[in-house]
Parts: C-alpha cells; sequence; structure tokens
C-alpha cells in the first residue's frame, strides 16, 4: 500500500513539473504549423508574479506564433488586492476577463471589467490595473513570447 502511495505521489510531482516546464514561457507554434494546439485547464495552471514590488500581479504566456511579421501571444493575467499595477503597452493587447472583476484607468477613465467582458489596450497606452478582491484574465496581444 505505501509503494502505492509513493508511485503516485512521483507521478503527481512529474505532471507539475512537466506542466511547469511546457507553460514556463509559452508554447511558439512554428510558422506553417497546421496542427490544432489544445492546452487542457489552463485556467488551473500556475501563473508567474510580475515581480513588480507589492504588486500583487502575476502573467503567465501559453500560446504564441513564431511568425515575425505577425506575432501573436496569449496567456494569462491574475491580479490580487493590493498596490495597483501600472503598465505601458509597446503593443496592441486585449484581455477577457474569466473570473472575478478587475479595475482598469487609462488615466480618463476607469472601468470595472468582469466576467464576459472584453478590454482593448491599444499600442502607447498606459493603463492601471487593480482590484479590491481578484481578476483573472485570458490576455491576447501582437508580441512575441515573453
Amino acid at each position: 500500500m505505501k509503494k502505492t502511495h509513493f508511485i503516485g505521489g512521483l507521478l503527481i510531482a512529474a505532471t507539475i513539473i512537466f506542466a511547469t516546464t511546457v507553460f514556463a514561457h509559452g508554447v511558439e507554434v512554428p510558422v506553417g504549423s497546421k496542427n490544432l494546439k489544445i492546452f487542457k485547464h489552463a485556467q488551473e495552471m500556475p501563473i508567474a508574479s510580475m515581480n513588480e514590488p507589492g504588486v500583487n500581479a502575476y502573467f503567465q504566456d501559453i500560446v504564441g506564433s513564431g511568425d515575425p511579421k505577425a506575432p501573436i501571444s496569449c496567456g494569462l493575467f491574475k491580479i490580487e488586492k493590493g498596490n495597483p499595477l501600472v503598465y505601458t503597452y509597446d503593443y496592441d493587447d486585449t484581455k477577457i476577463i474569466l473570473d472575478g472583476h478587475i479595475y482598469f484607468s487609462d488615466g480618463t477613465q476607469k472601468v470595472k471589467g468582469e466576467k464576459g467582458d472584453v478590454m482593448y489596450f491599444p499600442k502607447g497606452s498606459t493603463i492601471t490595473f487593480s482590484t479590491d478582491d481578484s481578476g483573472l484574465a485570458y490576455a491576447c496581444g501582437q508580441r512575441k513570447l515573453f
């Protein structure tokens, strides 16, 4: 019985390590690929800290194109209660809220994005992200994988 638990534990650990390795920087799809890609349960994957001191913000690429002329990369963005994140975009980006809510401000307006809402951030915009609880969004931008 103990051997079974040990082997089960090893399999779980190997799965976690594999998933973390696969999603570490996202998967680049080669130019010319015609194969469908699926990332099951991506919403449950670990999301890396954005390493902004005092800010509880996280981002993780999932997939991106290998096309140098028209790159596109998509991933998950999460923010939790705490100091706001201020980010200036050097690419066009979109987010769709998957869970919770996120406040977005461009300096002239502040909106509350809730589940199902889509936000668009043009290149050059500076956006302040905040929440009084937590929010999770799927992000897709015209950029190479981070």
